[in-house]
């Protein structure tokens, strides 16, 4: 599957990008994005009689996931990626099986109890208490393990 590059797919993209596909809404500014070269916030919300902030939420979430492109300048504008959804059972497979093994090796080498040390020790992450290589000296655990862990668990989105 691919939105816009050939990169395997994460079960974190998966769920990102069909969370946005599941959205009537969203569906309809791809749609309106789709007949246009590039739009404006004001110009959707008004097409679509959409609330401007639900307008600027639902691009800016389209935007994440790789369906539109912001450009710059005042007011921004955006316009439709070109994409290709391609997905079969092997490259969901491949996406369960890469999260697990993360999750896998951390119980591994750092024990039963890794998991639940990084859940624990976020909340002084996002309060600004501890930086992320702070933390993952706390926890006992290799910075980049430490980040990929925090991925995994979609605690760097938060």
């Amino acid at each position: 599957m691919s939105v816009t590059d050939d990169t395997p797919i994460s079960r974190k993209r998966l769920q990102a990008v069909f969370e946005q596909l599941a959205n009537d809404r969203k569906l309809e500014i791809l749609g309106y994005a789709a007949d246009r070269e590039e739009f404006t916030i004001t110009e959707l919300k008004d097409e679509l009689g959409l609330a401007h902030t639900t307008a600027h939420e639902y691009c800016r979430d389209l935007h994440a996931a790789g369906f539109l492109v912001r450009k710059g300048g005042k007011p921004a504008r955006y316009a439709s990626v070109d994409f290709d959804l391609q997905l079969s059972l092997s490259s969901i497979a491949d996406a369960v099986e890469s999260e697990s093994e993360t999750l896998e090796y951390t119980v591994e080498t750092y024990g039963e109890d890794s998991i639940d040390e990084v859940i624990n020790i976020w909340e002084r992450v996002e309060a600004g208490e501890l930086t992320y290589r702070e933390a993952s000296s706390e926890v006992g655990m290799a910075h980049t393990d430490f980040l990929r862990v925090a991925q995994e668990l979609d605690l760097l989105t938060r």
